[in-house]
């Protein structure tokens, strides 16, 4: 599998990061350690999780990162894998309440430590902002735990590119190294704002997409494979109203034209060729993938190591509108 650095001088990360939002739920421990260990197998070593994941299942509060680190500990593996995870996500019963305060942050960051059975978290994300709070005070706490050594880089999710900017020039001005990642919601598909149902997520846009192709500022691509929308359209299987609201719009059907015929040409499945999209960019990218069986993850470790053609990024540039 190609690996790729999160920043100058960073560890080197696998190409494909493995979601684990269902690992310990609707994905069983034994079937969570199999897809562990093939994407471990396949020369994967980048995880992500949340303090967040299975807070809408009743019991599930943890229970990504437990799974995550009951794995890493059973295989002693943690000196061997790159770990992500993310707090300060609102309550799900007030998401309109920020949860970002000193006491927040810290009691968020030392229970993803116990929940994973580590003494750091090598990339540490805050899951949302709190547009209330001074970025100054935000990266004091963040520089804090992680000379503290309990985190060794930090990212944020969710936030807008304004705070992004504010963020760089607050780092720079007081000699940190900031963010070195954003988590956002990116893949070949064109979304409809109307169709998604949590408003407080950030979808890459047009300006976006320039600040990073500028910055060089790295990108983990959440639901980049876009939830599987393309593959099932040229299958002929059916599609959930929920995933239609996102994905159905006029762009992505010339998109799905393009595919059936790429798949064509290449011999490639769609569904390496949609998964292979976010990491083709300039800037350094990962996608984030979860599977639910072993064919899935093979698919998606293929789709690592696809060189996606430049001459079909062009194409999809003179269709993509990134958000409708």
């Amino acid at each position: 599998m190609k690996y790729l650095s999160l920043c100058a001088g960073g560890p080197g990360v696998s190409a494909l990061c493995l979601g684990t939002v269902s690992f310990g739920t609707a994905i069983s421990r034994e079937d969570a350690f199999t897809q562990m260990d093939l994407f471990y197998g396949k020369g994967g070593n980048f995880f992500d999780s949340a303090r967040i994941y299975a807070d809408w299942i009743p019991g599930g509060h943890g229970a990504s990162e437990k799974t995550l680190g009951a794995w890493i500990r059973e295989r002693r593996l943690r000196d061997k894998v790159f770990i992500s995870t993310k707090g300060t996500h609102p309550d799900l019963r007030t998401m309109h309440i920020p949860r970002m305060s000193a006491v927040e942050m810290r009691s968020d960051l030392e229970e993803s430590l116990k929940a994973l059975q580590t003494s750091y978290i090598d990339l540490y994300f805050l899951h949302r902002d709190d547009v209330s709070r001074p970025v100054e005070a935000i990266l004091e706490n963040l520089e804090g735990f992680r000379k503290e050594g309990k985190i060794r880089y930090y990212g944020c999710s969710n936030w807008k590119l304004a705070r992004m900017e504010e963020a760089e020039k607050t780092a720079a001005r007081m000699d940190f190294e900031g963010f070195v990642c954003d988590q956002l919601r990116f893949g070949l598909g064109d979304i409809t704002w109307e169709g998604v149902g949590d408003k407080t997520t950030v979808l890459m846009d047009s300006d976006l997409f320039a600040w990073h192709e500028k910055t060089g500022k790295t990108v983990m691509a959440y639901t980049s494979s876009c939830n599987g929308y393309f593959s099932k359209k040229l299958k002929g299987k059916a599609v959930s109203p929920g995933l239609e609201a996102v994905y159905g719009n006029a762009s992505n059907q010339k998109l799905l034209e393009k595919l059936k015929t790429w798949e064509e040409e290449l011999g490639v499945p769609a569904a390496v060729l949609v998964s292979s999209y976010a990491a083709a960019q300039v800037f350094p990218a990962v996608p984030i993938s979860s599977v639910s069986s072993p064919e899935q993850l093979n698919d998606l470790i293929r789709a690592a190591d696809f060189d996606f053609p430049q001459d079909m990024l062009k194409e999809i540039r003179t269709v993509k509108k990134f958000v409708v």
